[in-house]
């Protein structure tokens, strides 16, 4: 039933990923699972566990994914899509936060 699931919980933990040398995270959750011939639906948000955590989307993790890459104050994320099984990933959205403004924003998604 998949309209009663909150793409936003944080029931199912999945792992976390250390990012720029350990100051960042990115935590994802399961939310729900597609069994052995599909992907997982997956949450993930970028966090550094006292400031902020702010959710980055959700998605099947079959042939969708977050990248992350650090680039001095700035963290830029990258929603990628699989257009097929030997083809690279396509960025479909691109954004990029500065470690400044998640701070100070106290968000906690």
């Amino acid at each position: 039933m998949e309209g009663c699931t909150n793409d936003r919980s944080k029931d199912g933990y999945h792992s976390t990923l250390a990012l720029c040398g350990g100051q960042y995270y990115v935590e994802t959750f399961t939310i729900s699972g597609g069994g052995a011939f599909d992907g997982d639906r997956v949450s993930s948000y970028l966090t550094d566990s006292i400031n902020f955590r702010k959710y980055l989307g959700t998605y099947d993790n079959a042939n969708e994914g977050i990248a992350t890459v650090c680039k001095g104050d700035s963290i830029y994320i990258y929603r990628t899509k699989q257009a097929g099984p030997h083809r690279k990933p396509d960025i479909v959205r691109r954004w990029v936060y500065t470690a400044k403004e998640l701070k100070d924003s106290k968000v906690f998604d």
